[in-house]
Protein backbone atom coordinates (compact mmCIF):
# COMPACT_ATOMS: atom_id res chain seq x y z
CA UNK A 1 0.00 0.00 0.00
CA UNK A 2 2.71 2.60 0.05
CA UNK A 3 5.42 4.85 -1.18
CA UNK A 4 8.51 4.52 0.97
CA UNK A 5 11.63 6.61 1.35
CA UNK A 6 13.89 3.80 0.10
CA UNK A 7 17.29 5.46 -0.16
CA UNK A 8 19.09 2.40 -1.54
CA UNK A 9 16.57 1.10 -4.04
CA UNK A 10 19.12 -0.35 -6.40
CA UNK A 11 20.93 -2.16 -3.62
CA UNK A 12 17.77 -3.70 -2.21
CA UNK A 13 16.42 -4.81 -5.57
CA UNK A 14 18.51 -7.97 -5.32
CA UNK A 15 16.74 -8.87 -2.07
CA UNK A 16 13.25 -9.06 -3.53
CA UNK A 17 11.90 -12.33 -4.95
CA UNK A 18 12.10 -12.67 -8.71
CA UNK A 19 10.37 -16.02 -9.16
CA UNK A 20 7.21 -17.65 -7.91
CA UNK A 21 7.56 -19.39 -4.58
CA UNK A 22 4.85 -20.76 -2.32
CA UNK A 23 5.47 -20.88 1.41
CA UNK A 24 4.60 -23.91 3.48
CA UNK A 25 2.97 -22.75 6.66
CA UNK A 26 4.40 -23.67 10.05
CA UNK A 27 2.73 -22.46 13.23
CA UNK A 28 5.62 -22.97 15.61
CA UNK A 29 5.59 -19.29 16.56
CA UNK A 30 9.39 -19.19 16.29
CA UNK A 31 10.90 -15.96 15.04
CA UNK A 32 12.87 -16.04 11.80
CA UNK A 33 16.62 -16.32 12.23
CA UNK A 34 17.29 -13.32 9.99
CA UNK A 35 16.06 -9.82 10.82
CA UNK A 36 15.52 -6.95 8.41
CA UNK A 37 18.12 -4.27 7.83
CA UNK A 38 17.13 -0.67 7.34
CA UNK A 39 17.19 0.42 3.72
CA UNK A 40 20.02 2.86 4.32
CA UNK A 41 22.06 0.13 5.99
CA UNK A 42 21.47 -2.42 3.26
CA UNK A 43 24.59 -1.33 1.41
CA UNK A 44 27.16 -0.52 4.13
CA UNK A 45 30.09 1.75 3.32
CA UNK A 46 33.55 0.40 4.09
CA UNK A 47 36.41 2.42 5.54
CA UNK A 48 37.75 3.21 2.06
CA UNK A 49 34.39 4.69 1.02
CA UNK A 50 33.27 1.88 -1.26
CA UNK A 51 29.81 0.34 -1.05
CA UNK A 52 29.55 -3.13 0.42
CA UNK A 53 27.20 -5.96 -0.47
CA UNK A 54 23.47 -5.41 -0.01
CA UNK A 55 21.48 -7.26 2.63
CA UNK A 56 20.34 -10.64 1.39
CA UNK A 57 16.84 -12.07 1.53
CA UNK A 58 16.73 -15.09 3.86
CA UNK A 59 14.06 -17.76 3.59
CA UNK A 60 12.45 -19.27 6.69
CA UNK A 61 9.38 -21.30 7.69
CA UNK A 62 6.20 -19.24 7.84
CA UNK A 63 5.29 -18.34 11.42
CA UNK A 64 2.63 -16.39 13.31
CA UNK A 65 2.74 -13.54 15.81
CA UNK A 66 0.07 -13.26 18.52
CA UNK A 67 -0.87 -9.60 18.91
CA UNK A 68 -3.91 -9.56 21.25
CA UNK A 69 -5.66 -7.28 18.78
CA UNK A 70 -7.64 -7.53 15.57
CA UNK A 71 -4.97 -6.38 13.11
CA UNK A 72 -5.88 -4.64 9.90
CA UNK A 73 -3.48 -2.14 8.33
CA UNK A 74 0.25 -2.69 8.91
CA UNK A 75 3.38 -0.60 8.38
CA UNK A 76 7.03 -1.54 8.89
CA UNK A 77 9.25 1.42 9.82
CA UNK A 78 12.73 0.39 8.76
CA UNK A 79 14.47 3.18 10.65
CA UNK A 80 12.95 1.95 13.92
CA UNK A 81 12.82 -1.78 13.12
CA UNK A 82 9.23 -1.72 14.40
CA UNK A 83 5.87 -2.88 13.09
CA UNK A 84 2.86 -0.56 13.36
CA UNK A 85 -0.54 -2.26 13.62
CA UNK A 86 -4.06 -0.87 13.22
CA UNK A 87 -6.13 -2.58 15.94
CA UNK A 88 -9.65 -2.84 14.53
CA UNK A 89 -11.13 -4.10 17.80
CA UNK A 90 -9.96 -1.30 20.05
CA UNK A 91 -9.64 1.75 17.77
CA UNK A 92 -5.94 2.22 18.31
CA UNK A 93 -2.56 1.90 16.65
CA UNK A 94 -0.06 -0.46 18.25
CA UNK A 95 3.68 -0.60 17.73
CA UNK A 96 5.64 -3.85 18.10
CA UNK A 97 9.39 -4.13 18.63
CA UNK A 98 11.53 -6.98 17.35
CA UNK A 99 11.67 -8.49 20.85
CA UNK A 100 7.87 -8.80 20.88
CA UNK A 101 7.21 -5.81 23.14
CA UNK A 102 3.97 -4.12 22.09
CA UNK A 103 2.64 -0.75 23.21
CA UNK A 104 -0.09 1.67 22.22
CA UNK A 105 1.14 4.37 19.83
CA UNK A 106 -2.15 6.21 19.27
CA UNK A 107 -5.77 6.10 20.36
CA UNK A 108 -8.25 6.82 17.55
CA UNK A 109 -11.60 8.40 18.53
CA UNK A 110 -14.53 5.99 18.62
CA UNK A 111 -17.63 8.20 18.17
CA UNK A 112 -20.09 5.30 18.04
CA UNK A 113 -19.03 4.32 21.56
CA UNK A 114 -18.88 0.69 20.45
CA UNK A 115 -15.25 -0.52 20.36
CA UNK A 116 -14.45 -2.08 17.02
CA UNK A 117 -17.65 -0.85 15.38
CA UNK A 118 -16.11 2.13 13.57
CA UNK A 119 -13.27 0.18 11.91
CA UNK A 120 -9.69 1.13 11.05
CA UNK A 121 -7.91 0.52 7.76
CA UNK A 122 -4.53 0.93 6.12
CA UNK A 123 -1.51 2.72 7.60
CA UNK A 124 1.01 4.96 5.85
CA UNK A 125 3.75 7.25 7.09
CA UNK A 126 4.88 10.44 5.41
CA UNK A 127 8.58 11.23 5.26
CA UNK A 128 8.16 13.77 8.08
CA UNK A 129 6.98 11.03 10.48
CA UNK A 130 3.26 11.77 10.24
CA UNK A 131 1.03 8.69 10.20
CA UNK A 132 -2.21 8.58 8.19
CA UNK A 133 -5.03 6.08 8.53
CA UNK A 134 -8.76 5.91 7.71
CA UNK A 135 -11.66 5.19 10.02
CA UNK A 136 -14.05 3.10 7.95
CA UNK A 137 -17.33 4.26 9.46
CA UNK A 138 -19.54 1.74 7.61
CA UNK A 139 -21.34 4.58 5.81
CA UNK A 140 -22.77 6.00 9.02
CA UNK A 141 -22.89 9.82 9.26
CA UNK A 142 -20.11 11.19 11.43
CA UNK A 143 -18.11 7.94 11.60
CA UNK A 144 -16.03 7.99 8.40
CA UNK A 145 -12.75 9.92 8.66
CA UNK A 146 -9.05 10.10 7.85
CA UNK A 147 -6.66 10.75 10.71
CA UNK A 148 -3.30 12.43 10.89
CA UNK A 149 -1.23 11.12 13.79
CA UNK A 150 1.76 13.16 14.96
CA UNK A 151 5.03 11.43 15.95
CA UNK A 152 3.99 11.78 19.62
CA UNK A 153 0.79 9.78 18.95
CA UNK A 154 -1.64 12.71 18.94
CA UNK A 155 -4.45 12.00 16.46
CA UNK A 156 -6.67 14.51 14.68
CA UNK A 157 -9.25 14.07 11.93
CA UNK A 158 -8.49 15.80 8.63
CA UNK A 159 -10.82 18.62 7.67
CA UNK A 160 -12.76 18.51 4.41
CA UNK A 161 -13.27 14.73 4.38
CA UNK A 162 -16.75 13.31 3.76
CA UNK A 163 -17.78 11.44 6.91
CA UNK A 164 -20.12 8.96 5.14
CA UNK A 165 -17.68 7.57 2.57
CA UNK A 166 -16.07 4.20 3.19
CA UNK A 167 -12.28 3.97 3.06
CA UNK A 168 -9.84 1.15 3.79
CA UNK A 169 -6.75 1.67 1.62
CA UNK A 170 -4.68 4.84 1.37
CA UNK A 171 -1.18 5.87 0.35
CA UNK A 172 0.63 9.12 1.05
CA UNK A 173 2.61 10.52 -1.88
CA UNK A 174 5.47 12.61 -0.51
CA UNK A 175 6.36 13.92 -3.98
CA UNK A 176 2.92 15.52 -4.40
CA UNK A 177 1.97 16.08 -0.77
CA UNK A 178 -1.30 14.20 -1.30
CA UNK A 179 -3.08 11.18 0.11
CA UNK A 180 -4.57 8.83 -2.47
CA UNK A 181 -7.55 6.98 -1.07
CA UNK A 182 -9.60 4.00 -2.31
CA UNK A 183 -13.15 5.17 -1.63
CA UNK A 184 -16.62 3.72 -2.08
CA UNK A 185 -20.24 3.84 -1.00
CA UNK A 186 -22.95 1.18 -0.69
CA UNK A 187 -26.63 1.77 -1.24
CA UNK A 188 -29.67 0.11 0.33
CA UNK A 189 -29.62 -2.62 -2.34
CA UNK A 190 -25.98 -3.49 -1.51
CA UNK A 191 -24.72 -1.96 -4.75
CA UNK A 192 -21.20 -0.59 -4.46
CA UNK A 193 -19.96 2.53 -6.23
CA UNK A 194 -16.24 3.19 -6.00
CA UNK A 195 -13.70 5.81 -6.99
CA UNK A 196 -10.20 7.07 -6.26
CA UNK A 197 -9.91 10.32 -4.32
CA UNK A 198 -7.01 12.56 -3.46
CA UNK A 199 -6.87 14.38 -0.14
CA UNK A 200 -4.77 17.45 0.51
CA UNK A 201 -4.16 17.14 4.26
CA UNK A 202 -3.03 20.76 4.56
CA UNK A 203 -5.83 22.45 2.62
CA UNK A 204 -8.45 19.98 3.81
CA UNK A 205 -9.76 19.21 0.32
CA UNK A 206 -10.96 15.81 -0.93
CA UNK A 207 -11.24 15.42 -4.71
CA UNK A 208 -12.44 12.55 -6.88
CA UNK A 209 -9.76 11.63 -9.44
CA UNK A 210 -11.44 8.82 -11.32
CA UNK A 211 -14.60 6.73 -10.91
CA UNK A 212 -15.83 3.58 -12.58
CA UNK A 213 -14.91 1.21 -9.74
CA UNK A 214 -17.06 -0.98 -7.53
CA UNK A 215 -15.32 -1.68 -4.21
CA UNK A 216 -11.72 -0.44 -4.34
CA UNK A 217 -9.65 -1.43 -1.31
CA UNK A 218 -5.88 -1.67 -1.88
CA UNK A 219 -4.05 1.34 -3.34
CA UNK A 220 -0.36 2.15 -3.87
CA UNK A 221 1.76 4.81 -5.58
CA UNK A 222 4.85 3.83 -7.57
CA UNK A 223 6.46 6.95 -8.98
CA UNK A 224 3.93 8.49 -11.35
CA UNK A 225 1.72 5.39 -11.43
CA UNK A 226 -1.15 4.73 -9.05
CA UNK A 227 -2.37 1.15 -8.61
CA UNK A 228 -5.76 0.21 -7.16
CA UNK A 229 -7.44 -3.14 -6.57
CA UNK A 230 -11.20 -3.55 -6.96
CA UNK A 231 -12.15 -6.21 -4.43
CA UNK A 232 -15.60 -7.16 -5.68
CA UNK A 233 -14.62 -7.09 -9.38
CA UNK A 234 -11.31 -8.90 -8.68
CA UNK A 235 -9.41 -6.50 -10.91
CA UNK A 236 -6.14 -4.60 -10.55
CA UNK A 237 -5.92 -1.24 -12.32
CA UNK A 238 -3.32 1.46 -12.79
CA UNK A 239 -3.49 5.09 -13.83
CA UNK A 240 -0.96 7.72 -14.86
CA UNK A 241 -0.79 10.54 -12.31
CA UNK A 242 0.89 12.81 -14.87
CA UNK A 243 -2.07 12.64 -17.23
CA UNK A 244 -4.33 15.67 -17.50
CA UNK A 245 -7.32 13.34 -17.24
CA UNK A 246 -6.17 10.12 -15.51
CA UNK A 247 -7.93 6.98 -16.71
CA UNK A 248 -8.02 3.41 -15.40
CA UNK A 249 -6.01 0.80 -17.29
CA UNK A 250 -6.61 -2.86 -16.47
CA UNK A 251 -3.50 -4.70 -15.26
CA UNK A 252 -5.14 -8.06 -14.50
CA UNK A 253 -8.53 -9.62 -13.81
CA UNK A 254 -7.08 -12.98 -12.75
CA UNK A 255 -7.09 -12.42 -8.98
CA UNK A 256 -9.45 -13.64 -6.30
CA UNK A 257 -10.97 -11.12 -3.89
CA UNK A 258 -8.33 -8.37 -3.55
CA UNK A 259 -7.35 -6.58 -0.36
CA UNK A 260 -4.51 -4.24 0.64
CA UNK A 261 -1.19 -3.97 -1.20
CA UNK A 262 2.38 -2.79 -0.64
CA UNK A 263 5.25 -1.60 -2.80
CA UNK A 264 8.72 -3.15 -2.94
CA UNK A 265 12.07 -1.35 -3.27
CA UNK A 266 12.60 -2.57 -6.84
CA UNK A 267 9.38 -1.06 -8.17
CA UNK A 268 6.92 -3.94 -7.86
CA UNK A 269 3.83 -4.64 -5.75
CA UNK A 270 2.94 -7.33 -3.24
CA UNK A 271 -0.82 -7.76 -3.36
CA UNK A 272 -3.17 -9.59 -0.99
CA UNK A 273 -5.97 -11.80 -2.26
CA UNK A 274 -8.40 -14.27 -0.72
CA UNK A 275 -9.83 -17.28 -2.51
CA UNK A 276 -13.20 -17.60 -0.78
CA UNK A 277 -14.03 -20.87 -2.55
CA UNK A 278 -10.99 -22.60 -1.03
CA UNK A 279 -10.50 -20.44 2.10
CA UNK A 280 -6.97 -19.66 0.98
CA UNK A 281 -5.10 -16.40 1.39
CA UNK A 282 -2.37 -15.45 -1.07
CA UNK A 283 0.37 -12.90 -1.48
CA UNK A 284 1.10 -12.08 -5.11
CA UNK A 285 4.01 -10.17 -6.59
CA UNK A 286 3.18 -7.94 -9.55
CA UNK A 287 6.06 -6.44 -11.53
CA UNK A 288 5.98 -3.18 -13.41
CA UNK A 289 5.32 -4.96 -16.70
CA UNK A 290 2.36 -6.86 -15.23
CA UNK A 291 3.98 -10.27 -14.58
CA UNK A 292 2.29 -12.01 -11.65
CA UNK A 293 3.76 -14.70 -9.38
CA UNK A 294 2.70 -16.26 -6.09
CA UNK A 295 4.90 -15.40 -3.11
CA UNK A 296 2.95 -17.22 -0.36
CA UNK A 297 -0.38 -18.83 0.44
CA UNK A 298 -2.03 -20.34 3.50
CA UNK A 299 -5.22 -20.97 5.43
CA UNK A 300 -5.62 -17.35 6.51
CA UNK A 301 -7.86 -14.54 5.31
CA UNK A 302 -5.54 -11.57 4.67
CA UNK A 303 -6.27 -7.94 5.44
CA UNK A 304 -3.19 -5.72 5.90
CA UNK A 305 0.34 -6.13 4.58
CA UNK A 306 3.79 -4.75 5.30
CA UNK A 307 7.25 -5.58 3.91
CA UNK A 308 10.51 -5.09 5.78
CA UNK A 309 12.35 -4.43 2.51
CA UNK A 310 14.53 -7.53 2.73
CA UNK A 311 13.09 -10.88 3.82
CA UNK A 312 9.80 -10.65 5.68
CA UNK A 313 6.26 -9.93 4.58
CA UNK A 314 3.74 -9.37 7.40
CA UNK A 315 0.08 -10.23 6.76
CA UNK A 316 -2.85 -9.52 9.10
CA UNK A 317 -4.96 -12.67 9.47
CA UNK A 318 -8.63 -11.84 9.90
CA UNK A 319 -10.43 -12.90 13.12
CA UNK A 320 -7.37 -14.65 14.58
CA UNK A 321 -5.56 -11.90 16.54
CA UNK A 322 -2.47 -12.94 14.63
CA UNK A 323 -0.06 -11.68 12.00
CA UNK A 324 1.33 -14.25 9.59
CA UNK A 325 4.99 -13.72 8.61
CA UNK A 326 6.03 -15.19 5.27
CA UNK A 327 9.38 -15.10 3.46
CA UNK A 328 9.71 -12.69 0.55
CA UNK A 329 12.06 -15.06 -1.28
Amino acid sequence: MKTRAWTMTAALAACVPQAATTATESETGTEATGTASEATAAAPTTTDGTTGAPAQCETFPTYRIDVQAEPNGLYWRAGEQRLYIADDDNNRVLVRDEDGTTEVFAEIPNPSGDPGADGLGDLDFAADGTLYLPRFGFGMPGLGAIFRVAPDGTAEALAGVDDEWRRVGLDYDDARGLLYVATYSRDADDVYTGWIASVDPVAGVETMIVGGLSKPVGIAVLGDTLFVGDQSQRQLFKLDLKAAAPALTLVSDEFESLDLMETTPDGALVVLSYDTANSTGRVYRVTGDGAISTVAEGDWEPRGIAFDGVSRIFVSARDTQQIVVVPAC
